[in-house]
């Protein structure tokens, strides 16, 4: 481990991963396997809905092309990823041969908790469970586990297959041995990490970047700035690669809005309090890339 981590001993966890189970398709579920599935491991990508499985395959074929095209992966390379990524539909499948679990599913509390606990009943004991959650306490997402000491956060950054750092987020019963395997995992995907020591609402990045996100929204709808302008602020005094809100965009305003709001409620005050206009294009259905429209037009 790269530092000291106050927590619970447990029982054994397993360190060395050789296939991981990736639940859910969206974005950040198929850039995960992608991720995975480049280092060379064998991933199972498991979603209930099959029309799911076929986008994110077509994303993930996509994405390996973007990388060929650009020099940074060879055809072989490439198609030895795709190679390594089965898709399921049976989540019990593709738990039987896991050694490592990544949940992405829809950023809703009640479904996470729910799956944790099926997560719990089926994987071997030893198996480490990851939620890639972006703002709930892990505590939370592990309350109905027999085996909470297991469970850490593995938050990704979007678009997972080009973002290199991720953030674990030890939970009041994560073990220093779930810390270890974690660590060792991202490791050998080409993954830096920072550790969030205490389990709160937002973390370290989604705190930071929400309160950015929200004063960006609220520049463009008191009418200060225009979405390009808070952008180009950004990239070109501040150094970002992206803008606030192209940023949003591309993660998705719903994902956003059910962020900021969550973090609005527990921590009160107007720092994450999401602007009308964040809430008036979600409710448009103007979500970012994803709908093809956002704080930007013919997004894709």
């Amino acid at each position: 481990m790269s530092r000291d981590v106050d927590a619970p001993a447990a029982a054994h966890v397993r360190q060395d991963v050789s296939t991981v189970m990736v639940v859910g398709a969206g974005l950040m579920g198929s850039g995960i396997a992608q991720v995975a599935a480049q280092a060379g491991l064998d991933v199972v990508l498991v979603d209930d809905d099959v029309e799911a499985l076929d986008r994110a395959a077509a994303r993930i074929a996509d994405s390996l092309a973007r990388f060929v095209r650009s020099g940074s992966l060879t055809d072989d390379e490439a198609s030895r990823a795709r190679g390594l990524i089965v898709t399921e539909t049976d989540l019990r499948a593709g738990g039987s041969s896991a050694d490592l679990v990544i949940e992405a599913i829809v950023e809703k509390l009640e479904p996470k908790q729910r799956l944790f606990a099926e997560l719990d009943a089926m994987c071997a004991p030893d198996v480490v469970l990851a939620t890639n959650t972006s703002q709930f306490q892990i505590g939370r997402v592990a309350a109905n586990c027999d085996r909470p000491d297991r469970v850490i956060g593995m938050h990704w950054s979007n678009p997972p297959q080009l973002m290199k750092l991720v953030e674990l987020v030890v939970g009041p019963d994560t073990s220093s041995e779930a810390v270890a395997g974690a660590i060792r995992f991202l490791d050998g995907v080409d993954r830096r990490h920072v550790l969030c020591l205490k389990d709160v609402p937002g973390f370290i990045s989604n705190r930071m970047s929400t309160a950015l996100f929200m004063e960006g929204v609220r520049l463009v709808d008191e009418g200060i700035a225009t979405a390009e302008d808070v952008d180009l602020v950004a990239r070109l005094m501040f150094g970002h690669k992206m803008g606030p809100l192209e940023t949003l965009d591309l993660a998705g305003l719903d994902t956003a809005l059910l962020v900021s709001t969550a973090l609005a409620d527990f921590y009160g005050g107007d720092r994450f309090t999401p602007p009308d206009l964040l809430e008036r294009h979600v409710a448009a259905g103007r979500t970012g890339r994803k709908s093809g429209s956002g704080f930007y037009e013919g997004l894709s």
